[in-house]
């Protein structure tokens, strides 16, 4: 399998986006990259030591673990790690969504204060494109609130490359009702606790 073997640190990776290749790149801007929010787990992409095009998250090159190692060592490539201005969250809980034709619906995967990924049940949004975004009441969301976003990026997902009816989509907030200020504050600096979102918010520094 392509995930057995580890890559050195002067392979050379290429990023697979549509039909589009992208590289090559070293792996310390893969590692950038995914600390930005421009590479995911869902991302396919490929080197040399690999068979076959293989999913960031299927990875040991790319796991959690992996990545903490080279923090904590303060091995060469942890230049590569850029400290977010907003703390991010993996958090999950439905939204609702109006592009100023259609409503659809959908859920978050992870929020900051300044941007979200969501799931959005509409595959036709474009890049540039703003959507008003009213995140639903859940476990994790005990007031709903508004926001109003700019689609910054789309890409699918390995569960749904074959699902037409939604797409993940990356998106800048621009406008946030205050109540929504104060959740997101919550959710992403450790207002609230593991037990509160039923065990599905993490927090990343």
């Amino acid at each position: 399998m392509g995930g057995v073997q580890t890559a050195t640190n002067t392979t050379q990776w290429y990023i697979l986006r549509g039909e589009m290749k992208y590289g090559p790149y070293e792996y310390r801007s893969l590692i950038t990259m995914i600390q930005t929010g421009e590479l995911f787990d869902y991302n396919y992409v490929w080197a040399s030591h690999l068979d076959n095009w293989t999913l960031v998250g299927d990875l040991q090159d790319f796991s959690k673990d992996r990545l903490c190692r080279l923090i904590e060592t303060k091995d060469h490539l942890s230049g590569a790690f850029k400290d977010r201005k907003f703390p991010r969250v993996d958090l999950v809980t439905p939204i609702y969504a109006h592009n100023e034709h259609n409503f659809f619906d959908g859920q978050t995967l992870s929020v900051s204060e300044n941007g979200a990924l969501v799931l959005l049940n509409d595959p036709l949004l474009q890049l540039g494109q703003q959507v008003l975004i009213h995140f639903r009441t859940s476990e994790a969301n005990p007031q709903s609130f508004n926001v109003l976003c700019e689609i910054v990026r789309k890409n699918f997902s390995k569960q749904r490359l074959n699902v037409k009816s939604g797409l993940h989509y990356a998106v800048r907030f621009l406008q946030v009702q205050d109540q929504g200020k104060t959740q997101l504050t919550k959710w992403t600096r450790g207002g609230v606790s593991k037990e509160e979102t039923n065990g599905i918010l993490k927090v990343h520094e």
